[in-house]
């Protein structure tokens, strides 16, 4: 009998341990106050990207815009503008307020068909750049300084090449 009670307590013992250990390797269950910290640290870690993508959306997206007879490649810096017979430049970021417009100077040079005489390659012009960015569209008007009506305006689209025709 004595025999059959040791038995019977190793068992007990052996099962007592190997539940013990089965337990540690289990994750535990965040509660009280752990829980808590955990889920304040994923809030912060959420609002930070929620205000670096309203940061990013305070600006052109950088990249490609492209329409009709109009290409402009943004940048952090500002944007090259390729028209079918000029070029542009605007060398500010391209800032957007709260209803997604701009307005920004730059410059506007005309190029023509044909080679360059010396002594009169085109001078740039000052220019105004004002866009509304709605998405991934965006409607641009160029006009020169000075100027009562604008020398085009144009719908472009994000991530669009555009279709330009280079003066020949």
């Amino acid at each position: 009998m004595q025999g059959t009670r040791a038995a019977a307590c190793c068992a007990a013992l052996l099962l007592v341990f190997s539940v013990a250990n089965a337990a540690a390797s289990v994750p535990c269950v965040e509660t009280g106050a752990h829980a808590e910290a955990v889920q304040r640290r994923r809030t912060r870690r959420a609002s930070k990207k929620k205000m670096a993508e309203r940061a990013k959306e305070g600006r052109v997206a950088e990249g490609v815009w492209g329409g009709a007879h109009l290409r402009v490649s943004v940048t952090g810096e500002g944007a090259h503008l390729e028209f079918d017979c000029a070029h542009g430049e605007i060398s500010a970021p391209l800032h957007l307020d709260a209803e997604g417009r701009f307005d920004l100077s730059g410059t506007y040079t005309r190029e023509g068909p044909g080679p360059i005489r010396i002594g009169r390659e085109p001078s740039a012009r000052p220019a105004r750049y004002a866009g509304h960015v709605e998405g991934g569209r965006m409607t641009l008007s160029v006009r020169l300084e000075g100027a009562d009506s604008p020398l085009g305006e144009y719908t472009l689209t994000r991530g669009h090449a555009g279709r330009v025709v280079k003066c020949r």
